[in-house]
C-alpha cells in the first residue's frame, strides 16, 4: 500500500499533470544464453546478499534436500507437480543429487552431470546455497525444452510446483518462511515465482499467494543473485493453523496469463521459524522523487530541482514493520544535509499506527509501505547533499540501525543521471548472433528523463563503456559503429517508434574502461542541441541497431532500477528488436544538458570543472578558470598541437571552490593548443587558440 503524505500533495499534483508515464513494453523476449560475466555478478551479489541475512529466529522446520524429494529430518515428502507429461512420471523438477548428478522425482537420472541444463542456461553455475554440497532442487525449463527454440522446437509455457508435507503451526503466532534461491526466467518482466501457502477446513484447502522473487528487481532474462536469500513473513494466513502446506510453485504470471517457458528456479534451504522480535521497524529504502509515477535521480541539473513553490525536494521512505507487536506514534523525520554534515532542513510527519504482519488489513499483506514527504527544500548552488531518514516510535527499538537510512544526492551544472559511478558492478552486453555467425545482436542502453521545469537543452550523452567494448568475438579490437539517441516519449506509438534526434559514431577503444574501474566516461554530442519541453519524457541512449561483428557494451549498476528508468534494446518473441524497459541494472548513460568539447568528461561528483578559457582565442594571455568540489593537489599543463608540453604551473594543495589563472601567451606561436587541469588523479582537457 502506497501511503502519500498530505504534505506532498502539491509535489504530486504536478505529477498527475504531467504526460503519461512511459509504460513497460508488452512484447515478449526470446531467452538469451547466460554469459560467464553474468554468472561472476551473479555469485557475488549471492555472497553479500548471505553476509546481509538477519539475526537466527526461533526454527520450527526445516528442509536442506538432502533425501531429495522424500524430505530430510523426518519430515516426511514433498509431492511434485508440473504441467507436461513424457515418459517420466515429472520431467521439469530434478532434484541435483552430491556431486551434481540430476535425478527425476521417480529417482530415474536425468543423464546430465550438472543442473540447470539446457541450451540457454547450460553454462550456468549450480546454486551456490549453504548446504548445496548435499543436494538441492530445480524447476530446470530449460533442460526440459532442450535445444534453442526453433520451429520444431517450440516453446512450451510450463507450470509446476513441489508441496511440503503438512505442518502444525498451532503453537507460533508469528510464521516466517526462508529459502535460497537462484532464478532466471523468460519471457516477460514478471517473476513467475510464488510461495503458495494452504490452509484446511474441514478438509478443504484454501491456499493464498505470495510473491516469491525476494529482493529481485523483475525483469525477464535477468539472473539473480546466487543464492537469493528470500524470508516472507505468512503470518496472515498460517499463525496459530495446526495444518499448513508449502508450496513453491512457477506459474504463468497473471500479468500476461502466458508467455514463460525457459531457464530454472532453483530452491534449498526452506526453514519455518517463528518470530521471537516484538519491536522493529526497518527502513528498506528511501528516494529521492516519486518512483511510482515519475522518476528519481542520483545526479540532477540545479535548473531541474523541483521548485520550493513546487514543494521542493519530494523525499520517499519505504518501511516495514518486522516485529509482532504494532508500532504507534512513529515519527518520521526527514534531513537534508550539506557535503560537511550541517543539517539544511528538516521534515516531519508522524504514523498513528505500522502494523505487524500478523494484522495486516490484507492478506497478503504489503512487504512495505511507502510515505512521501514534500521537504520545501530547493537547493540554491551545485554539490553533493544528503538525505537522512529516521523512524522512531514509542517503543525501543530492537535495531535501531536500520531505522535510520541515508543516501547522497548531488546537484550539477549539466549533468542528469540515474547510476552511480562508484557502484557500477556489472557490463551489459550483446547477445552473439544466432543468424551471422561471428556476429553479435543489434543491442542498446538507456534511461528515461523528465523536465519538471522549462528551459533546459539536451546537447549529448556521457558514457562508461565497458572494457569489452569494441571487441570482436575473439577479443579483439574491430570497427564498432554506433548512435546516439534522444527520444521523444510518445504515448501513443511507445518507445520504440517514437521520435528521435541521433548523431552517428566510430567507436574508439581508447574509450574503454579495460583496467576494470569506471573513471573513464566519455562525453558524445548531438548532431544539434535539443529543447526538452517541460512536463515530457525523454529516452538518452546509445545503440547499434544492426548485426555487428563488434560489440557495443556499457558499464552498469546491477539491481538498482527502483524506479523503471532503464531499457534494453532486445528481440522479441517475434524477431524484432524493440526497447525493453523496466530492467534490473542501471546503465552508465547520462545526458548532459550544457555544451561540452572535451570527449572525456569528468563527472561532477568528482569535484571538478574546467571552463574554456577567456578570450578564446588569445594574444597577449588568456584567463583560465575551474572549479573544485573538495581540497585537491592541482596542476596546470598546456600543450601544443604536436603534443610536446610548453607550460607547467604547479599550484599546490587549492581548496574547494572557484580558482583562476593566467596563462602569459607572449612569444607563444599562433595555433592551437590544449591545456589540462590535473587534481590529484584525474584530468580533464580543454582547447584554445593563440593567434
Amino acid at each position: 500500500m502506497k501511503r502519500i503524505s498530505m504534505l506532498a500533495a502539491l509535489a504530486l499534483s504536478m505529477t498527475a499533470a504531467v504526460a503519461q508515464r512511459p509504460a513497460d513494453t508488452d512484447k515478449a523476449m526470446v531467452p538469451t544464453t547466460v554469459t560467464r560475466a553474468e554468472n561472476q555478478a551473479s555469485l557475488l551479489q549471492g555472497q553479500e546478499a548471505l553476509a546481509n541475512q538477519g539475526g537466527a529466529r526461533n526454527v520450527v522446520y526445516q528442509e536442506t534436500f538432502a533425501n531429495g524429494f522424500d524430505g530430510s529430518n523426518g519430515n516426511g515428502a514433498w509431492t511434485v507437480e508440473d504441467n507436461v507429461e513424457g515418459i517420466n512420471s515429472e520431467e521439469i523438477w530434478v532434484w541435483v543429487a552430491p556431486g551434481g548428478l540430476g535425478y527425476y522425482e521417480d529417482g530415474t537420472p536425468t543423464g546430465k552431470a550438472t543442473h540447470p541444463a539446457g541450451a540457454y542456461s547450460g553454462n550456468t553455475a549450480q546454486l551456490a546455497s549453504e548446504t548445496a554440497f548435499d543436494g538441492w532442487v530445480v524447476f530446470d525449463n530449460d533442460f526440459f525444452h532442450g535445444g534453442p527454440i526453433t520451429a520444431d522446437n517450440a516453446a512450451v509455457d510450463t507450470e509446476g510446483s513441489i508441496t511440503s508435507p503438512w505442518l502444525n503451526l498451532a503453537d507460533n503466532a508469528s510464521v516466517i518462511v526462508s529459502w535460497e534461491s537462484y532464478f532466471r526466467y523468460c519471457c516477460f518482466p514478471y517473476a513467475p515465482v510464488y510461495l503458495e501457502v494452504g490452509t484446511t477446513n474441514e478438509g478443504v484447502t484454501a491456499w493464498t499467494t505470495f510473491d516469491a522473487h525476494g529482493d529481485f528487481i523483475e525483469s525477464a532474462n535477468t539472473i539473480s543473485a546466487n543464492p537469493l536469500p528470500v524470508s516472507l513473513d505468512v503470518s496472515c494466513v498460517a499463525a496459530s493453523q495446526d495444518s499448513v502446506q508449502l508450496r513453491f510453485a512457477y506459474r504463468q504470471a497473471p500479468e500476461t496469463g502466458a508467455g514463460f517457458s525457459h531457464y530454472f528456479w532453483g530452491i534449498d534451504d526452506v526453514t519455518v521459524s517463528s518470530n521471537q522480535v516484538m519491536n522493529d521497524v526497518e527502513i528498506t529504502q528511501i528516494v529521492n522523487g516519486d518512483v511510482y509515477n515519475v522518476f528519481e535521480y542520483r545526479i540532477t541539473p540545479l535548473e531541474q530541482a523541483i521548485l520550493d513553490s513546487d514543494g521542493g525536494l519530494l523525499a520517499g521512505v519505504m518501511y516495514k514493520n518486522v516485529g509482532t507487536v504494532n508500532q504507534t506514534n512513529v515519527e518520521v523525520l526527514v534531513e537534508v544535509l550539506d557535503e560537511s554534515g550541517m543539517v539544511l532542513n528538516t521534515t516531519t510527519e508522524v504514523l498513528d499506527t505500522v502494523l505487524t504482519y500478523a494484522n495486516a488489513l490484507t492478506c497478503p499483506a504489503n512487504t512495505q509501505d511507502t510515505l512521501y514527504l514534500a521537504t520545501g527544500w530547493e537547493p540554491n548552488a551545485t554539490g553533493t547533499y544528503g538525505l537522512r531518514i529516521t523512524l522512531t516510535g514509542d517503543s525501543t527499538d530492537v535495531t535501531p540501525e536500520n531505522n535510520t537510512l541515508f543516501k547522497n544526492i548531488l546537484y550539477t551544472d549539466d549533468i542528469y543521471g540515474h547510476d552511480d559511478e562508484n557502484v557500477l558492478d556489472g557490463e551489459l552486453g550483446p547477445r552473439e548472433s544466432e543468424d551471422i555467425a561471428d556476429y553479435y545482436d543489434p543491442t542498446g542502453y538507456g534511461s528515461y528523463f523528465h523536465c519538471p521545469n522549462p528551459g533546459t537543452m539536451a546537447y549529448g550523452v556521457a558514457v562508461r563503456f565497458g572494457p569489452n567494448c569494441g571487441l570482436d568475438i575473439g577479443g579483439n579490437p574491430g570497427e564498432l559503429e554506433f548512435e546516439t539517441r534522444l527520444y521523444s516519449y510518445d504515448g501513443a506509438v511507445g518507445l520504440t517508434d517514437s521520435p528521435f534526434d541521433a548523431n552517428y559514431w566510430l567507436y574508439d577503444v581508447e574509450w574503454s574502461n579495460l583496467d576494470g574501474t569506471s573513471d573513464f566516461e566519455v562525453y558524445l554530442s548531438f548532431e544539434d542541441a535539443i529543447e526538452m519541453d517541460e512536463d515530457a519524457f525523454y529516452y538518452a541512449a546509445v545503440i547499434n541497431e544492426y548485426e555487428s561483428p563488434t560489440q557495443l557494451t556499457v558499464l552498469t549498476q546491477l539491481n538498482s532500477d527502483t524506479d523503471n528508468s532503464t531499457g534494453n534494446f532486445n528481440q522479441t518473441g517475434e524477431g524484432n528488436f524493440v526497447w525493453f524497459t523496466s530492467q534490473t541494472s542501471t546503465p552508465a548513460v547520462r545526458l548532459i544538458t550544457s555544451e561540452r568539447e572535451a570527449v572525456e568528461l569528468l563527472e561532477a561528483s568528482q569535484g571538478i570543472r574546467l571552463e574554456q578559457c577567456m578570450p578564446n582565442p588569445a594574444s597577449e594571455s588568456t584567463l583560465v578558470r575551474f572549479e573544485l568540489g573538495q581540497p585537491r593537489d592541482v596542476t596546470l599543463e598546456v600543450r601544443d598541437g604536436m603534443g610536446r608540453l610548453v607550460s607547467t604551473q604547479d599550484m599546490g594543495t587549492l581548496g574547494a571552490g572557484q580558482h583562476n589563472t593566467t596563462l602569459d601567451l607572449s612569444g607563444w606561436a599562433s595555433g592551437l593548443y590544449t591545456y589540462t587541469l590535473v587534481a590529484d588523479n584525474f584530468r580533464t582537457t580543454k582547447k584554445m587558440t593563440v593567434k
